[in-house]
């Protein structure tokens, strides 16, 4: 199997395994804080024994990663449990806007070739935005603003560090362990998981925030960041698609309506430019 192949292939299964956190989450009785802090000491668990502890280096570029994470990871149940599931999982993949947006504070110029997508996403969030929208205005506040640590992520993912994948994957969900511990101890709360709610967050833990970074990891160094990017477009199609199929949760009008002129400017960005030197990964 080619490389190219085998590196898409792996972002796919990141992918499938990313937009089934929509649905558990919904399944799962619990609040965020809860199912946040139980998937992550699950990761945690399964990959401690990974992690490389004598070749760790705290960096900036890392920090800056792991705050991000844990922002990402907490505000997306959140914003899942309070709005809708497409309103939350469609503006958290508004990053390539932000991603813009700093590009352009740090000095790149505009073309109308870049600007134009990001009108189309801009104005998908204002129509989602709009009094009708289904949704709840706060949880797509947060929503937008995790677009935001979704960026960061993305940019900081693509840095070099000098541990493992695994190790990685690991820290990052023991720190998000510590700062739910230290920040909200209050809101946890397992009493009332079934075992049906147990085995939802041992698969949130293991698949859905575990294995799935893993092969992300693995299959953007397989393959161009522009061609994971294309493919990661699955997840914001998929994630609302499983829980309307099994919660029933239906979007409004207005929200599909944004969600797929945002997806369409997301579209447009992934579309290759003549200087590939250019690209930026969104």
């Amino acid at each position: 199997m080619e490389k190219t192949t085998k590196g898409i292939i792996y972002v796919l299964i990141a992918m499938v395994l990313f937009s089934t956190g929509g649905l558990f989450i919904k399944l799962i009785n619990a609040n965020a804080y809860t199912i946040t802090f139980g998937r992550a000491f699950i990761a945690a668990l399964v990959f401690l024994p990974l992690i490389q502890w004598k070749k760790l280096r705290f960096s900036k570029t890392y920090l800056v990663l792991v705050i991000g994470y844990c922002y990402l990871c907490i505000m997306f149940v959140l914003t899942t449990k309070i709005t809708t599931a497409a309103n939350a999982i469609i503006l958290q993949c508004t990053a390539p806007l932000w991603l813009y947006l700093y590009y352009l504070i740090k000095g790149k110029k505009i073309t109308g070739r870049e600007m134009i997508p990001r009108l189309f996403i801009l104005v998908g969030i204002i129509v989602i935005f709009s009094a009708s929208s289904g949704g709840n205005i706060w949880g797509d506040l947060v929503a937008l603003s995790n677009g935001v640590a979704y960026a960061l992520v993305q940019h900081f993912m693509d840095k070099e560090y000098p541990v493992s994948d695994n190790s990685i994957v690991g820290l990052n969900n023991i720190i998000l362990c510590l700062v739910i511990l230290v920040l909200f101890p209050a809101q946890l709360d397992f009493s009332g998981l079934t075992m049906a709610g147990w085995l939802g967050l041992i698969f949130l833990g293991i698949f859905q925030i575990g294995v799935s970074y893993l092969v992300f990891f693995k299959g953007v160094r397989m393959i161009s960041a522009l061609k994971a990017s294309m493919v990661s477009l699955l997840e914001p199609i998929l994630n609302p698609i499983l829980v309307f199929f099994f919660v029933g949760e239906i979007p409004s009008i207005y929200s599909l309506i944004g969600f797929g002129i945002i997806l369409f400017g997301i579209t447009l960005t992934m579309i290759p430019m003549k200087n590939v030197n250019q690209i930026e990964k969104c």
